[in-house]
């Protein structure tokens, strides 16, 4: 076997060529031992590209190493793992605890993120703050990728319950981290198409509310996406770009600041103090929830159950049949993940191209924030979770909710929904665009 390294800053490259089998694990185990007499060694990207053969004594050596990183508070990583040496990871059982990368350069990537996080959670007081009249956000900086909502499909099919077996796509989970829309699981079209509903993605997960009668959410959290099972939509819309800020919302309002008035305070400070902001924002929502207000479709929109009359679902002489709204909370002092898309009536909207615009937007009747904003939220609601004083990664807080919550409820959120705290994962959006990832069909 053949091993280099190199240092960078605080993170060392081994990159690996031949076998890694018992004789040269106790090789590797050498030059392991001589670069960690270097304290200021805390992250490590094992570069496995070069590796065609591991063995139980060469996982033992990298299993020693991340058990020692851990010590340091470190980061191990492993970066172009072959496909025996990935199985073999897999049959071991260790593929949740060591995490792996297509590429040298995605595990470095990975690697400066936990740094970053661990500098912002030092320098924690010295962020940026803004208090406002609703409240305090505390301001980390996030990707410098232009955010984006793409679209699939139109809400006006929906509205007008003119939904075909067209209209439907299939997406991978991996493909949705952040989306809100309406669809379904199931193998068959009988599964879920005379039955699809109000639908989310957040944090890896999938949950919507079958319009069978049973008034019950169902939800699918897969380990891994092997592309097997994949979520059925007629119209969905997804964030993308990463989110260009985060940031830690403590309100000070007596039962808690709706999603309205903390979505109107985002748009002030955003003209304030962002050049990138057109008018609409993209959100995430790690939440403490004072008062849940939801609302959800009765029916699957669907050419076959279209109202005789002819109207949207949502007119008035409609809605009954087509809609349950919440006049009193739904649920209160709960956790909750939020995803949805804001925008800024009062801004030049025109920067938008108007068709996929208007194709995401849509008045809920039930909703009676203003005619300066334009909202579309939906929410996954748990039993409460403690929440940390101090976050600065979104990803990892919605997946320690998913993880560890009991599931209570999902429901597209009314904008009188109210939130106590929140870390808030903020994408200001550069452009409305046709979703490329969906695939025609079932």
């Amino acid at each position: 076997m053949k091993i280099t390294s190199r240092l960078e800053d605080q993170t060392l490259v081994l990159s690996l060529q031949g076998r890694l089998d018992a004789f040269h694990g106790g090789e590797l185990q050498k030059v392991i031992d001589q670069n960690l007499r270097n304290q200021q060694v805390i992250y490590v990207v094992v570069d496995m590209s070069g590796v065609d053969y591991l063995s139980s004594a060469g996982l033992r050596v990298i299993l020693a190493l991340y058990k020692n990183l851990r010590k340091r508070d470190g980061v191990l990583t492993l970066a172009g793992l072959q496909a025996y040496c990935r199985d073999v990871i897999e049959m071991a059982g260790f593929a949740p605890t060591l995490p792996q990368f297509a590429s040298v350069g995605e595990a470095l990537q990975f690697c400066d993120q936990v740094i970053t996080e661990k500098r912002h959670l030092e320098t924690w007081d010295e962020l940026e703050t803004i208090n406002a009249e609703c409240g305090t956000f505390r301001i980390i900086p996030g990707s410098q990728e232009p955010g984006a909502v793409l679209v699939m499909g139109d809400v006006k099919d929906v509205l007008y319950s003119r939904v075909s077996v067209d209209h439907l796509c299939s997406k991978k989970f991996s493909e949705t981290e952040y989306s809100i829309g309406l669809g379904g699981l199931g193998n068959q079209l009988e599964d879920y198409f005379p039955i699809m509903g109000e639908m989310m993605t957040i944090g890896g997960t999938m949950v919507w509310l079958p319009t069978d009668g049973h008034d019950t959410p169902d939800f699918l959290i897969p380990q891994k996406d092997t592309g097997q099972v994949t979520l059925r939509t007629g119209f969905n819309v997804s964030i993308s770009g990463g989110f260009n800020e985060l940031m830690m919302f403590d309100s000070c309002e007596e039962g808690g600041t709706t999603i309205t008035t903390l979505y109107r305070t985002l748009f002030q400070i955003a003209r304030r103090r962002r050049p990138d902001f057109h008018g609409v924002i993209g959100l995430a929502i790690r939440a403490q929830m004072s008062s849940v207000f939801g609302s959800g479709i009765l029916k699957s929109p669907i050419v076959d159950f279209k109202p005789a009359n002819g109207e949207m679902v949502t007119a008035p002489s409609n809605t009954a049949e087509w809609f349950e709204f919440d006049h009193t909370p739904r649920h209160t002092d709960v956790t909750g993940l939020i995803c949805g898309v804001g925008a800024d009536l009062t801004a030049d909207l025109s920067y938008y191209d108007k068709d996929q615009f208007d194709a995401v937007f849509y008045i809920n009747p039930a909703n009676v924030g203003g005619n300066d904003l334009q909202l579309h939220n939906h929410g996954v609601v748990f039993s409460k979770l403690q929440m940390a004083p101090k976050a600065v990664n979104i990803e990892k807080e919605i997946r320690q909710v998913v993880d560890n919550g009991e599931f209570i409820d999902m429901r597209h959120l009314l904008d009188s929904s109210a939130i106590s705290r929140g870390f808030l994962g903020v994408s200001y959006i550069q452009e409305f665009r046709p979703d490329p990832k969906g695939r025609r069909g079932i």
